[in-house]
């Protein structure tokens, strides 16, 4: 029941966070150019490196191919965007299963404006990675909140309007460390 709050709280602070940075930048670019909030969705694969090694166990890598995370980034000024993420999976055989799940929030700043040329970007974020685990009758749950900062690259592509997109990240959640590389794809709005 605890990680069904804190997602739900969670969820809620992606909500905030999102809506008013898209009410922010709507409020800026109308009293400029009355132009719409600009969007950036997309998708990423992942390699996971475990830097950490509790007692009695080992290092582990996790390769996630095609799609486990999908992110819609709303831009709250030329260099700043407010970015969302979303990772579910599910497996079951056997009579048990297990569905985790990844929610959480970063910030973008980008040290360049220009959208259309190769863009140098940090990321810190935060997140609540959970997990539930069933087997036969026995059922358990676990969630906990963890916080990383990342640094990448967007290639742009087809005039701006997609963007391949790379990066190296390191981050903690419950005494666990890990070094993060993603690459993946964005699509812009307009």
């Amino acid at each position: 029941m605890r990680h069904l709050k804190q997602l739900g709280l969670a969820l809620l602070a992606v909500t905030v966070v999102a809506s008013s940075a898209s009410a922010q930048r709507t409020q800026s670019r109308s009293r400029s150019s009355n132009q719409r909030a600009l969007w950036e969705l997309g998708m990423d694969a992942g390699l996971q490196f475990d830097l950490s090694v509790p007692a009695g166990s080992t290092k582990a890598t996790t390769l996630s191919i095609p799609v486990p995370s999908v992110r819609a980034g709303v831009w709250a000024s030329d260099v700043l965007s407010i970015e969302p993420f979303l990772g579910l999976q599910r497996t079951s055989g056997g009579g048990a299963s297990v569905t985790g799940y990844n929610i959480g929030v970063g910030g973008l700043y980008h040290f360049s404006p220009e959208r259309n040329q190769s863009q140098v970007y940090v990321r810190p974020f935060l997140f609540l990675q959970g997990a539930s685990f069933k087997n036969g009758g026995v059922s358990n749950s676990n969630s906990d909140v963890g916080v990383g900062v990342g640094a990448g690259m967007k290639w742009p592509k087809l005039g701006g309007r997609l963007a391949l997109r790379g990066e190296g990240n390191i981050a903690t959640v419950n005494s666990t460390t890990s070094l993060n590389l993603l690459f993946g794809f964005s699509f812009f709005t307009r």
